[in-house]
C-alpha cells in the first residue's frame, strides 16, 4: 500500500537527503539507539495509524502492518553502521518528524483501497 507509492519514494529520498543530520554527529554513550526509536516510531504510527482507520478490513491492515517491518529494513539500509549508535536529540527529532510524514503519505493511500 505506502511501500508502493510516488509518497513513499519521496519520504526515502527526503530521509536520504538529510542523511548529514547522521553523519559526522554522535550522540551520548548512553541513550536510546536509533534503531529503537524508529522501531518505535514505526509501531506507533500503524497503530494510530489502524485506529483511525476502522473502516479497513483485516487483510488491509495485516498488509499495512506487514510494510512497517519492510520500512525498518529500508531505514536501516539507509543508515548502515549507524543504526545501532545512541541518538541526538536532533536526530530524534526528525525521525519523530519523518514519521509524521509517513503517517500522512499512509493516509492519503486509503482512498486507492476503496
Amino acid at each position: 500500500m505506502l511501500l508502493k507509492s510516488d509518497a513513499y519514494d519521496a519520504c526515502i529520498g527526503y530521509f536520504a537527503d538529510n542523511l548529514d543530520l547522521f553523519e559526522g554527529q554522535n550522540g551520548s554513550e548512553q541513550g536510546d539507539l536509533i534503531s529503537d526509536i524508529v522501531s518505535d516510531q514505526v509501531a506507533d504510527m500503524l497503530l494510530c495509524f489502524c485506529q483511525q482507520q476502522p473502516q479497513l478490513s483485516h487483510e488491509t491492515r495485516l498488509t499495512v502492518i506487514a510494510e512497517g517491518d519492510k520500512l525498518v529494513d529500508d531505514i536501516e539500509q539507509i543508515l548502515g553502521r549507524l543504526w545501532d549508535k545512541p541518538a541526538t536529540s536532533s536526530q530524534i527529532d526528525f525521525i519523530k518528524e519523518y514519521f509524521l510524514l509517513l503517517k500522512n503519505s499512509l493516509d492519503s493511500q486509503v482512498p486507492a483501497i476503496y
